[in-house]
């Protein structure tokens, strides 16, 4: 009950009302669309920012269940996006220390008790880890908001639960995880044995830190595997968290090593390590051209990656305009635009398009931007300096290239790496802004006359990572799921993240799948066993 009443929360389906979509999670705050919200200005940016209230006590490399100072003794900053000033400093891996790392996964999956235990007792070490993270959702997602720049009430009453909920999914798959019987054609018995693959490198974005700690590791633990992961430079600080908590439920030392990094050095070290079985990265597609290269350089280890999107949002002539607006606004604007599987093409029926856009005007005005610790903020900064700077040259791109800017375009308040939320209308497919992954708060909105003409647009992007299709007609919402070349479609909803939902994306968005029962093959080796029958009584 608890996992549906999340994924409402995150997936803004809505009901046919024209009632405030009100979060039963939020203390009461708002989370959908309501009148009278103060519209984005810069008094909310102006303001001292509010200190987290935690402190920072892991900055060090967790190696075979100690946390240590690199070998170089480097460390690097990691900031607050809000001020752009530092957090901590934490220690910066290099090729040394991701072969300890991999060297202290190997030990603990060829020597230590992980891989032999029962799958009972692998899943009662990761319910206790679940407990650990449900009693200490405060500290995680504070450490989450301070360094990602995401609202706090997103990460502690939508996030942290859902990687609760995660850990406790594949905690239950650990003992139901087996191989079969077939017949031969002669006197055989054939079985297969499903096997940890062993060593797992695993590397992970900035904009989900813990979520993709979770979609990695759960899996990859449940199996009986070890690993080795490494966090998104960004946003370090959580992942150690989590770790040391990991631990204290009854982790074997060694089985999860957590290094913080770059990408061109830890990163590259852990994807072309001789030593590593199994390698699995969430991020751009550019970077996971690299990752599938270095791979095979090295040792043709198995790789899994979910990269870009530029997912099309389809609101059909039938749709309530006001429930639409509000879902593609949500399906863009969340976690402030950086989604791999944004909402991005927000594609409308010319019948609705003027009556369409003067409302997500007036929904992106009102969305409530400032300090993600001040309860009822919807947006909080982008990550970093880097990124905030890529995005609005995409905006100067938009107004260059005629699109019309309809609201914002502009940073929010002179300090932090804050974006006011964008509007673009009269978007044409072959604009820079239609065609390129922006990951922010910039919402391009695309006319279209009829079914055949959408669908060929939609699908004519390198991307294939997900889609959102708002009709009323289910004979229109079986063909557009049916057309659609995406890994994922939502109907009538957004966003639909369940730990039983596998993701994952079609073309230059991804190989494999994450979550749910198609991320267990991901960690497994399949063994064919094949022995003679004497005199079998049947075949």
């Amino acid at each position: 009950m608890a996992a549906r009443r999340i994924s409402y929360l995150i997936s803004r389906s809505l009901a046919p009302t024209a009632a405030p979509v009100r979060s039963l999670l939020c203390g009461g705050g708002t989370w959908g669309f309501q009148g009278g919200i103060r519209k984005h200005g810069t008094a909310a940016a102006l303001e001292e920012p509010i200190h987290p209230g935690v402190s920072v006590d892991y900055t060090q490399l967790l190696i075979n269940g100690n946390f240590v100072d690199a070998a170089s003794g480097k460390t690097f900053p990691t900031l607050d996006p809000r001020t752009g000033e530092v957090i901590a400093h934490v220690s910066e891996a290099d090729a040394e220390d991701v072969n300890r790392a991999v060297s202290a996964a190997r030990k603990a999956f060829d020597e230590g008790p992980w891989p032999k235990m029962t799958a009972y007792e692998r899943s009662k070490v990761l319910l206790r880890f679940a407990d650990l993270l449900e009693k200490h959702n405060h500290e995680l997602a504070t450490l989450e908001t301070w360094d990602n720049g995401k609202p706090y009430e997103q990460a502690a009453n939508i996030e942290v639960p859902m990687i609760v909920r995660f850990f406790r999914y594949y905690a239950g798959w650990a003992d139901k995880i087996h191989g079969l019987t077939m017949a031969a054609d002669g006197p055989h018995h054939v079985q297969t044995l499903h096997e940890p693959i062993g060593v797992a490198g695993q590397i992970i974005p900035w904009n989900f830190p813990l979520m993709m700690f979770a979609w990695k590791i759960a899996p990859a633990l449940a199996c009986g595997n070890a690993v080795v992961i490494k966090t998104a430079e960004q946003t370090p600080l959580s992942a150690l968290y989590a770790a040391r908590l990991l631990h204290e439920a009854g982790l074997p030392e060694g089985v999860l090593n957590v290094i913080s990094g770059f990408g061109p050095t830890a990163g590259a070290a852990l994807a072309s390590h001789m030593d590593v079985d199994k390698l699995a990265f969430t991020g751009s597609t550019d970077t996971g051209k690299i990752i599938l290269e270095l791979a095979a350089r090295s040792n043709l280890k198995s790789v899994t990656l979910e990269l870009g999107g530029k997912s099309p949002f389809i609101v059909c002539e039938d749709s309530d305009i006001d429930q639409a607006v509000e879902l593609a606004h949500f399906a863009l604007f969340f976690n402030q635009g950086q989604c791999c599987c944004a909402g991005s093409r927000t594609f409308v029926h010319e019948s609705i398009y003027d009556e369409f856009i003067e409302k997500a005007k007036a929904r992106a005005i009102n969305r409530t931007v400032g300090d993600p610790f001040k309860k009822g903020i919807e947006q909080g900064p982008q990550i970093d300096k880097d990124q905030f700077e890529k995005i609005l040259r995409y905006i100067r791109y938009g107004v260059d290239g005629g699109a019309t800017l309809e609201t914002g375009g502009d940073r929010h308040g002179s300090k932090g790496y804050y974006i006011q939320p964008t509007v673009f209308s009269n978007v044409k497919d072959d604009m820079v802004i239609a065609q390129d992954e922006i990951f922010g708060p910039v919402q391009s909105i695309l006319k279209f006359k009829d079914l055949k003409d959408v669908i060929h647009r939609a699908n004519n992007t390198r991307y294939g990572l997900a889609a959102g299709v708002f009709t009323k007609n289910i004979d229109t919402a079986n063909t557009l799921t049916r057309a659609l070349r995406a890994g994922t479609v939502w109907v009538n909803c957004f966003d639909v993240l369940d730990a039983s939902i596998p993701f994952g994306g079609y073309k230059m968005s991804g190989i494999g799948r994450e979550k749910g029962v198609y991320s267990l093959m991901n960690y497994l080796q399949v063994k064919a066993v094949v022995t003679p029958l004497k005199n079998p009584a049947w075949l």
